[in-house]
């Protein structure tokens, strides 16, 4: 019995091996890297679409615009132009940066009217979430907001909201990919 129970002992870190050692036909799990990577990708392209820019004034204007997306590893450049069936037009630019080290999203928002915004957040399954906060050099600042992208089949939804009712300007955007 004794001798048994040695035996055992000697082949049990034999046994966990085996049990743990993943199969031929076993793929590894994507990193967390490469899955941001990969949600970046999408964003790759020409879209097209619509939209309403509205004003905490109460006043709104319908938008048409393209914007083109180029990533590369784990940044993506988004960038755009709007305009209205009156003259009024606008090009933005949206630069995100995914952090491997903290798995957060940081960048930049540029419009050629004078804004520009800090971006700081998480992805959520197909959503960026991320503060945007004007910075001094902003011509008129707004009251901090939050611009969420949402990747889309064929396409994705650009929101920009402040976080304070009545006041700043709110952006809605449908883009397809073109």
């Amino acid at each position: 019995m004794f001798h048994r129970a040695i035996t055992l002992k000697a082949f049990a870190p034999v046994l966990l091996l085996a049990v743990a050692a993943p199969t031929a036909t076993a793929q590894p799990a994507p990193s967390a890297v490469s899955r941001e990577i990969a949600f970046l990708r999408a964003f790759d392209g020409q879209f097209a679409g619509t939209g309403s820019l509205e004003r905490a004034s109460g006043s709104s204007h319908r938008l048409t615009c393209r914007f083109t997306g180029n990533s590369e590893g784990r940044q993506v450049l988004l960038d755009g132009r709007c305009s209205t069936a009156i003259i009024f037009g606008t090009s933005m630019r949206i630069d995100i940066q995914y952090d491997a080290g903290t798995g957060r999203y940081s960048g930049s928002f540029r419009e050629s009217m004078g804004t520009i915004a800090d971006l700081a957040g998480s992805r959520q399954g197909q959503m960026l979430s991320l503060s945007f906060t004007e910075t001094p050099e902003s011509i008129r600042p707004n009251p901090p907001a939050r611009l969420t992208i949402v990747r889309r089949d064929g396409g994705m939804v650009l929101t920009l909201r402040g976080t304070k009712p009545g006041r700043g300007q709110s952006l809605n955007l449908e883009l397809r990919k073109s």
